[in-house]
């Protein structure tokens, strides 16, 4: 009996360990090399900046300025094994410039240029994208009159970015996952194979490394959202992240002016490919016409609801 109970210690244990190394490879992503918009013949100030948490994460990016600007702004968010430039669409960064609005794109900690060795699962990245709407507050762009809008990884990101960024006005999520415990089989065969076997292990690895899988849902995330809009779309065949996540993340949502898009016959991300000028017209279209056109920190009537307690903004 000794002999099993020992025996029995020794694989859990041999399981733990290999559980946290498991955690460990899924948090790294592989890094990618996008260029820089002045490749692609876009004028584009360099950023340097840190994200907005204890970790201090070095960012790097670019401001883009449009020929006729307006009063709004964008932050756009890239998705896993990825990086800001070419990682957000070279087109829609250009759509958002043709409509006046300042954009800002970034690589995001652990991938692109910046720094980081491990990926967030979209929780930590709060900090990132939080940063960078710093960058634009800093250059005179008002509460509210900011959107972010996120591709993939990056769309769930952006869910749980404007929930915890008041000044955050509106944002487009395309192909955002729901829960990542619902991928997590499949997220993992992809990095390690034996998904099946591992997820729970990982799962409560996760836990012990300060990531509760039930707050950082951006199913959690997205009624703390409202009134501010959300534009959700997805392709109704993608393989990666079924468009049930996208479906329910709308039934959770509170927002009167929220939308769900859902592309027929569209895979992982491919709603730009498969409607090119519709995409473009209704994504930058929806951001131009609900972003405020007034102060939405200075009404407490209006405000959301303050984040969660952050550290100080890095200087």
């Amino acid at each position: 009996m000794k002999k099993i109970v020992a025996a029995v210690v020794v694989l859990l244990a041999v399981y733990g360990v290999t559980s946290f190394v498991v955690m460990n490879i899924a948090l790294t992503p592989n890094r990618a090399t996008c260029g820089a918009p002045t490749d692609d013949g876009v004028a584009a100030t360099p950023l340097q900046f840190t994200s907005d948490d204890d970790d201090k994460i070095p960012l790097k990016g670019w401001l883009l300025t449009p020929a006729t600007p307006t009063d709004k702004a964008v932050v756009l968010v890239h998705g896993l094994d990825s990086c800001g430039w070419r990682g957000s669409h070279i087109e829609l960064a250009k759509a958002y410039l043709a409509k006046g609005f300042t954009v800002v794109v970034f690589d995001l900690r652990g991938q692109g240029a910046s720094g980081g060795d491990h990926l967030g699962l979209g929780w930590k990245e709060r900090a990132d994208v939080r940063a960078a709407v710093h960058v634009l507050l800093d250059h005179g762009f008002k509460p509210g009159h900011i959107g972010i809008h996120g591709t993939s990884f990056g769309a769930a990101t952006a869910l749980l970015s404007t929930a915890a960024i008041p000044e955050v006005g509106a944002v487009v999520a395309d192909s955002a996952f729901a829960d990542v415990r619902d991928l997590m089989v499949q997220e993992l065969d992809r990095k390690v194979h034996l998904g099946a076997l591992f997820a729970p292990g990982v799962t409560l690895v996760a836990r012990l490394r300060g990531f509760d899988l039930d707050v950082i849902a951006p199913i959690a995330a997205v009624p703390q959202i409202a009134p501010r809009p959300i534009f959700f779309l997805h392709g109704t065949a993608d393989p990666r992240i079924p468009v049930e996540h996208a479906n329910r993340l709308k039934a959770a949502s509170k927002g009167p002016a929220d939308e769900l898009w859902l592309l027929e016959g569209a895979g992982h991300t491919q709603g730009l490919q498969m409607a090119h000028d519709e995409f473009l017209a209704r994504t930058t279209g929806f951001l131009a016409s609900h972003l405020a056109s007034a102060d939405l920190a200075s009404d407490p009537k209006t405000a959301p609801p303050a984040p969660p307690a952050a550290s100080p903004r890095p200087s």
